[in-house]
């Protein structure tokens, strides 16, 4: 039965529809498994990898803290327990593809890297809590394969959603350098009172922070002009608050403020980028704005001064 079932999903997970006549009873998916990756401040890459019978209606995430886990001893058994967040990863990504991932969509064996902690900006994915992820922070994860009724399925459903994976744990990292001066772009959009300048300049066009905030609280929705601006935005509040940047950042910002040239960000314009072009300009600043690519070094000050637009025009001139 179990090989019937799986050359069932096989033969119908490209198709819209299945007839029903095909199958006697409904197919249950196999569980996907996890492989937690590269440690960032407020991310958590994880690589999802379809079990035989693939997942071709996409997978969904779950996850909550670790001390909430061993405090409940286990995940809880309300799928609607609070203490829960869940991803469902039904569509096509246009943000974190640098990887090779192109849908969430997968055959057997296939793989799909994913961030949870950088979904607001994310397509495809429909998400209770799209916010990063607490900083030095240890969660547990578990996925499993969605059936064609959504993630929970349903009474009538062809495939059903696999049982959930085994349970995996990972853990964001501490702020590293010398005064913590690396934040993401989270923690700027939340914490405008910490902002070291009242404006800053992207692409040839000069915002105030009213514009930045709104800026900061437009998801993407496939514009790859408005994720780049938003990783763009941290790095440059970042170098200005006293990160030293390697080479790579300053050439991936001096090459993000070109190409956004004088196209103005949505919602303060109508511009637009394709995220095909944007994409690894806007994983390297992201890989610096959470210090996954190690731990960047601060000038030693004791306060961050407040900064004038002449300071903040010396850094790009």
């Amino acid at each position: 039965m179990l090989l019937r079932n799986r050359v069932f999903v096989l033969a119908c997970a490209g198709l819209l529809m299945c007839s029903a006549a095909l199958a006697a009873e409904p197919v249950a998916l196999d569980a996907p498994s996890l492989d937690p990756g590269a440690e960032a401040t407020t991310v958590i890459h994880l690589d999802v990898t379809a079990g035989v019978s693939g997942a071709p209606n996409g997978f969904a995430i779950e996850w909550m803290l670790r001390s909430l886990f061993d405090t409940n001893g286990g995940w809880p058994t309300d799928p609607l327990d609070p203490s829960i967040q869940s991803a469902i990863y039904l569509g096509s990504p246009t943000l974190n593809t640098v990887e090779g991932t192109t849908s969430f969509l997968l055959g057997p064996g296939q793989v799909a890297t994913v961030e949870i902690g950088d979904i607001f900006d994310e397509t495809g994915v429909l998400a209770t809590n799209p916010g990063e992820m607490a900083v030095g922070t240890e969660y547990v994860v578990r996925v499993r394969a969605n059936g064609d009724g959504g993630s929970t399925g349903g009474g009538n459903d062809l495939i059903e959603p696999s049982p959930f994976s085994g349970t995996f744990f990972a853990t964001t990292k501490q702020n590293g350098g010398t005064n913590e001066c690396v934040r993401s772009q989270g923690y700027w959009k939340t914490h405008p009172e910490a902002w070291p300048v009242n404006a800053l300049r992207l692409g040839n066009i000069i915002y105030t922070k009213v514009q930045l905030l709104a800026i900061w609280n437009t998801p993407a929705a496939g514009n790859g002009l408005i994720s780049l601006a938003h990783q763009l935005m941290a790095a440059k509040l970042n170098i200005i608050s006293g990160a030293i940047p390697p080479s790579i950042i300053t050439g991936a910002i001096s090459t993000a403020d070109a190409l956004i040239g004088s196209r103005i960000i949505p919602p303060i314009g109508t511009g637009y980028l394709s995220p095909d072009i944007t994409s690894h300009l806007t994983d390297d600043l992201e890989e610096f704005n959470t210090e996954e690519s190690g731990d960047i070094q601060c000038h030693v000050t004791t306060n961050v001064k407040s900064s004038t637009w002449s300071d903040v025009k010396a850094i790009y001139r």
